[in-house]
């Protein structure tokens, strides 16, 4: 054993485990500071220096190793309940786990020197350049794909239920907090709140439902000539708007007598707000029917 290349071993640890340290932190949301994390991924390195000297074989065993993680999550995080733990430790494992795989798997797919002897297998001369490649992979997956894992799982703690009256009439549905939903009439500033027409459909004039139903609401000519006649033109507002891959288009929207939300089970006027009609589907699971900004929610 050449004890000289233990300082070499001990930072190398020390920054893979920080790497792994860290994409816990940013997965499980934790507070805790940058300082701690150093104090967990230092942990592990000692841990890591210690398995190869003598007399420490026993380390290895899985009560040491449970032992490390307790150590390695109490010292890096801040942890207020089991539930909190068992997060961390999911979250830790998970992303130990991962980059152990995309490091074997970019090392057998780049380098031919894997052998197994016994049920086990058997590398030489692991390059350090793949562990750093892995830990890039690790991270750019983080990037892009934890952000759109998170939204689907949260997906239904970002659905609303909504009410809106117009005169005698009023409707109910699910709405859709869209987070990057900025829409507002131009000229008032007042926030609009996107609905399908199916939804509002029972509360709309006549003549109103005519310009959906013939889908002539991009019809400027025709919406003002028949606004121009509707106990409805002092609600009646155009709101332009765009959405991806699409010029821009004018909204049709009216302003409600008024609204309501229920967030965290309880039910919170709406201050101003327009009700802008899309005469198409907004949802192609029909998981909602609304879509409403972060400026809505009380």
């Amino acid at each position: 054993m050449e004890y000289r290349y233990l300082d070499v071993i001990w930072l190398d640890n020390l920054f893979v485990n920080f790497i792994l340290v860290w994409i816990t932190w940013k997965l499980s949301g934790n507070t805790a500071p940058m300082w701690r994390l150093w104090c967990s991924a230092c942990i592990g390195a000692v841990y890591a220096v210690a398995l190869i000297l003598p007399g420490f074989s026993v380390l290895a065993w899985l009560p040491f190793k449970i032992l490390l993680s307790l150590a390695m999550l109490t010292a890096g995080f801040r942890i207020s309940s089991l539930k909190d733990f068992f997060k961390l430790f999911g979250f830790f494992y998970g992303t130990t786990f991962l980059l152990g795989g995309a490091a074997f798997g970019f090392y057998y797919f780049f380098n031919a020197g894997i052998a197994v002897a016994d049920g086990v297998f058997l590398i030489q001369d692991f390059p350090v350049k793949i562990v750093i490649f892995s830990i890039v992979f690790i991270i750019l997956l983080y990037r892009w794909l934890w952000p759109l894992l998170r939204f689907r799982l949260n997906r239904h703690q970002l659905i609303y239920k909504v009410e809106v009256w117009f005169g005698d009439g009023s409707m109910s549905t699910d709405a859709f907090l869209d987070t990057g939903n900025e829409l507002t009439d131009p000229f008032s500033g007042i926030p609009v709140m996107v609905v399908e027409f199916d939804q509002v459909r029972a509360v709309l004039p006549s003549e109103i439902q005519k310009i959906f139903k013939q889908g002539r609401e991009d019809n400027l000519e025709y919406i003002t000539r028949v606004m121009a006649d509707s106990e409805w033109i002092s609600r009646f507002r155009i709101v332009p708007y765009h959405t991806l891959g699409h010029s821009e288009s004018l909204l049709i929207a009216f302003k409600p007598d008024r609204a309501r939300i229920q967030a965290d089970g309880t039910w919170t006027e709406i201050g101003e707000v327009l009700i802008g009609i899309r005469n198409q589907r907004l949802s192609g699971s029909e998981e909602y029917h609304a879509l409403i900004q972060p400026q809505i929610i009380p």
